[in-house]
């Protein structure tokens, strides 16, 4: 890819904007429907249950509008780019091994995912920093994982999830 197409922009200011405003316009009158239910007087003993959340969410509806309607009246000068493709990309490539890692976990308890998401990064940007081989890399991981076992499960006495390593007996509960 070129330094042009790199740095391109993927979505503009005024659309994150509208976004926002209009995702917490909605998340605003969520709160309002909800209260309602709940009620939004008052009773004998004072404000229903409903009343201070209703006006929070009125207050968070009309402040969302109030920013939908400045970017309306903005709308030229938001016409730069929030982000560009390049820098998206950077995003992309952390958080994707991280939603890789929340999703192995349940399956290969926090110690092995750990240890492989630490590992995969450490040989994914070993040419960045110091050049450093595997037997470096699983000592890091392993290490760490290893430490997050002894602080946690050990010393703490908080289970943390082991998947497969619990089958190792009590050593990982």
């Amino acid at each position: 890819m070129n330094a042009k197409h790199d740095s391109a922009a993927l979505l503009g200011t005024r659309w994150v904007e509208v976004g926002l405003a209009l995702f917490t316009v909605a998340l605003g009158a969520v709160v309002m429907l909800g209260s309602l239910e709940s009620g939004i007087g008052w009773g004998d003993a004072g404000p229903q249950a409903g009343y201070f959340p209703f006006y929070i969410g009125l207050l968070l509806s009309a402040a969302s509008l109030a920013n939908l309607l400045l970017t309306a009246l903005n709308w030229r000068a938001l016409g730069n780019a929030f982000v560009s493709r390049g820098a998206f990309r950077q995003v992309l490539a952390v958080y994707l091994p991280i939603v890789l890692y929340v999703a192995v976990m349940p399956f290969t308890g926090l110690y092995i995912a750990s240890t492989l998401f630490i590992a995969w990064f450490m040989w994914r940007d070993r040419q960045r920093a110091t050049p450093y081989g595997w037997p470096m890399i699983l000592t890091v991981a392993v290490g760490a994982s290893l430490a997050s076992y002894l602080i946690f499960a050990l010393w703490f006495k908080v289970p943390l999830q082991a998947g497969p390593l619990a089958l190792l007996g009590g050593l990982f509960k």
